[in-house]
């Protein structure tokens, strides 16, 4: 099981710059595009370079562990959306099974200008989170932009990065897709119907003590999308009317948000 080091929590500080650097992931945070246009919406990035073996958390962790949490410091008519986070991967650590971001992430967050903008608004974020390996380390960093309110020459690197990780958020749940669960003895029964034949996909879930994380998740194709068996978790007290959660298509990456109706059997 991991160890948390108790070393207490690293105070890490980027003075008029874009980046810190922690003890095992470089944080930094991005914009796109790189000026505020009044009354409209510009991206902001906390992109994490973590080093080898290290890695932090979805929003759902796991079986343990603590997603980043963000604390927006923008000025006045300024607004923040909802965080959007690219699917995680399965991190496999002894019994445990835990959700999260190896190598590198950049968690998007949409924000909205009021009509009316001071020249070089600052954009603010508290950051904070937990990064493990054989041992977890909790740390914080205080990240700021000053953006110009005007054309900006565009950043090829800043774009790739949120082109990719736009990639890697799980988008709706096609209409025209199907999805329903069975409440059995032990298990989740999920049945997909989606037009053609799903061979390898993995759930994760949003709501968590819902599945039990480290167990297999069996997949049986059928001839319009596939079923998934999904152990139920040993913490789960009482019935569950939705599953929420994210599907990843392992043969092209491709994710998906979905609530699923759950019947009892």
């Amino acid at each position: 099981m991991l160890r948390f080091l108790a070393l207490g929590v690293l105070m890490l500080v980027a003075c008029n710059a874009q980046t810190v650097q922690g003890r095992h992931a470089q944080v930094e945070l991005l914009a796109e595009p790189g000026a505020v246009a009044t009354g409209r919406q510009l991206w902001l990035g906390i992109h994490f370079t973590m080093e080898k073996g290290w890695h932090i958390y979805w929003q759902n962790p796991g079986d343990s562990g603590q997603p980043p949490v963000l604390q927006w410091k923008l000025p006045a008519g300024f607004s923040v959306g909802e965080l959007q986070w690219p699917h995680p991967e399965k991190l496999q650590n002894s019994t445990l099974m835990d959700y999260g971001y190896k190598d590198e992430v950049l968690l998007l967050a949409p924000i909205q200008a009021p009509p009316f903008v001071h020249d070089r608004p600052e954009l603010m974020v508290d950051a904070k989170w937990l990064i493990c390996r054989e041992v977890c380390i909790p740390e914080k960093a205080q990240l700021h932009l000053a953006l110009p309110v005007k054309a900006a020459p565009a950043d090829e690197r800043n774009a790739q990065l949120f082109a990719a990780a736009r990639k890697l958020v799980p988008q709706p749940w096609p209409k025209k897709w199907k999805a329903n669960a069975v409440s059995q003895k032990d298990n989740f029964a999920v049945s997909f119907v989606m037009g053609k034949r799903l061979q390898r996909a993995d759930f994760f879930p949003l709501d968590p003590q819902q599945i039990e994380n480290a167990a297999p998740q069996v997949l049986r194709p059928t001839a319009q999308g596939a079923t998934i068996m999904l152990r139920k978790s040993d913490q789960l007290l009482k019935p569950v009317t939705v599953l929420h959660g994210v599907l990843v298509m392992s043969a092209t990456g491709e994710s998906y948000r979905l609530e699923i109706p759950v019947t009892q059997q």
